[in-house]
């Protein structure tokens, strides 16, 4: 007899245990290659995460600093807001118009801060920082104040209350 014949044929049982154990063996390549597609998945997410925070932290100096600019930029801007600044019921009306334009552009950028910080989506030293100058402007410049008499219902809640008792404050 040759060695094949005697050696036995595989049955079926032991076929179906192969099949058993490749089919085990696949699960499991296949349980780690999710594992490892969700740590990317994170990695990513966290990389982007950090990408928009840097880019809300962008935005936020840049709405802030406009204003500024133009000042810079404008000598007679720079005039006019010093006069509303210091007593904003003496300028002319288009002097006036011009100091409301502005102002209105600082407390949007306000208001951009207060809404990105309680989203986490700035740095806490950013709004630190832009909050306690804006509220040392409410408390030292009449021409914010008659801005926001004025101009209030412009903003919506919450961030109306919290300029509300910034000026409460200040009074």
């Amino acid at each position: 007899m040759s060695n094949a014949e005697n050696e036995p044929e595989p049955s079926i049982s032991t076929s179906g245990r192969r099949l058993e154990r490749w089919a085990l063996l696949a699960e499991i390549v296949g349980a780690v290659a999710v594992v490892l597609s969700v740590a990317y998945l994170a990695l990513q997410v966290s990389d982007n995460n950090r990408l928009l925070r840097s880019q809300a932290h962008y935005n936020g100096l840049e709405l802030s600093q406009r204003p500024l600019e133009m000042m810079i930029d404008n000598e007679n801007l720079a005039e006019v807001l010093a006069n509303c600044d210091t007593d904003p019921d003496t300028v002319d009306r288009t002097s006036w118009y011009r100091c409301r334009g502005y102002y209105l552009m600082q407390f949007n950028s306000w208001e951009y801060l207060y809404y990105q910080n309680d989203d986490g989506s700035i740095p806490a030293q950013l709004w630190n920082g832009a909050d306690a100058s804006f509220k040392y402007r409410v408390a030292t410049r009449a021409g914010y104040r008659r801005f926001w008499s004025e101009s209030q219902l412009a903003f919506d809640e919450p961030f109306r209350s919290y300029l509300a008792a910034q000026f409460a404050k200040s009074e």
